[in-house]
Formats: structure tokens, sequence, C-alpha cells
């Protein structure tokens, strides 16, 4: 069970490290991205996200 949660949470931590990357919403490489944890990298889009619309 905790290898499938592992390739989850690896999943979704590269869906939004190459969506940061792809939309150039920020100036992080991708080393920098990858040492931050899924939470971190949700609210560092959402911010991004929230900052863009304004």
């Amino acid at each position: 069970m905790s290898i499938f949660l592992r390739s989850a949470i690896d999943k979704l931590k590269e869906h939004y490290i190459q969506h940061l990357l792809n939309s150039g919403m920020t100036n992080m490489s991708e080393t920098e991205l990858k040492k931050m944890t899924v939470t971190e990298l949700k609210d560092l889009l959402n911010r991004e996200i929230k900052c863009t619309k304004n």
C-alpha cells in the first residue's frame, strides 16, 4: 500500500513542478522545486495564480 501512496505523491509533485516550469510562473530551478514538499508546491502555485489574476 505504501508504495502506491509514494508513487501517487511523486506523480502529484512532478505535476506541480512541470506546471510551474512550463507556465513560467516561477524563476526557481527544477532542482529547487524538487526540494519542496507537495504542500509548498501547491501553495506556490496558488500564490502565483492569484498574482496573475490581479
